[in-house]
């Protein structure tokens, strides 16, 4: 009875890994309106997540070979977010979620809230709680003075940052393992100090964030926290890592003529066309 019951257990637990590997986040070309947020597939089970509060900003939702999912970034509010994680737990069941914060930018940071409250670890730098302290304030008064309705402007006067509680030196690349290898890179300062990358190797994706301009923009935008020069010569150490798709902070995916395009733009903004 004993053998009977193990046996029964075994295939339990197979059934259910069966189970949640045919379960699918998002379909490649696949888009999803929820509340606030565009999720759109860019390859199967990895979504571009688009939240526009008070402009439009991208997040990545990537299922990983072992089944868990990596956040990198979140939506701008914790209600956002916490519509993005039912979503997830709709589509998958439970998962295990691991979270990533790319710089200290509310566009990058403002639903870590929902994040804690479920119990997901954030990894950020060392380096970007510095930013927060110092900062954070200072930055979003900024944004509070660029913002023109005055419900959101009302929404970020009480806004409360929380800080990843995984840090690691930023000095040093931190790597994830999902069954699959992600890596956390800091290429050094460009649209701010802090910003990091995260690198998807067997996706061939790379997660760029503010550092990486969408095709459309023209501009370098706001540098209040980042340095021009600077920002060319880190976008000179991602140049060449073999991946077919780059996410930008804001606007639409592409490819590597993104980094093309962000560095002729900040090449122009400090003169050097």
């Amino acid at each position: 009875m004993k053998k009977f019951f193990c046996f029964m257990m075994i295939l339990f637990v197979f059934g259910c890994m069966a189970y949640a590997g045919q379960a699918k986040l998002i379909s490649q070309d696949e888009t999803v309106t929820l509340n606030e947020l565009k999720i759109s597939g860019i390859i199967d089970n990895v979504a571009l997540v688009n939240h526009a509060f008070p402009w439009e900003a991208n997040s990545l939702v990537a299922v990983m070979k072992n089944g868990e999912v990596l956040l990198i970034d979140t939506p701008y509010t914790p209600a956002a977010t916490k519509d993005l994680l039912q979503f997830i737990k709709k589509k998958l069941g439970k998962r295990k979620i691991i979270a990533v914060n790319t710089h200290f930018h509310i566009d990058r940071l403002g639903g870590n809230q929902a994040l804690v409250e479920n119990k997901i670890p954030i990894y950020a730098s060392v380096l970007m709680k510095k930013m927060i302290i110092e900062k954070g304030k200072a930055s979003l008064m900024q944004m509070i003075g660029m913002i023109d309705d005055p419900k959101i402007k009302n929404y970020y006067r009480n806004f409360k940052y929380v800080i990843p509680d995984h840090l690691f030196d930023e000095k040093q690349d931190k790597v994830l393992d999902f069954g699959e290898k992600v890596i956390i890179h800091y290429p050094g300062v460009a649209h701010s100090i802090d910003n990091l990358v995260v690198y998807l190797p067997e996706k061939r994706i790379i997660f760029g964030g503010c550092m990486i301009l969408e095709l459309t923009k023209q501009n370098a935008g706001n540098v209040v926290d980042g340095d021009l020069v600077e920002w060319s010569k880190s976008l000179q150490k991602i140049e060449n890592k073999g991946y077919k798709i780059v996410i930008p902070g804001h606007g639409r995916a592409g490819g590597i003529e993104l980094i093309e395009h962000t560095k002729t733009v900040v090449e122009k903004a400090i003169g050097k066309d």
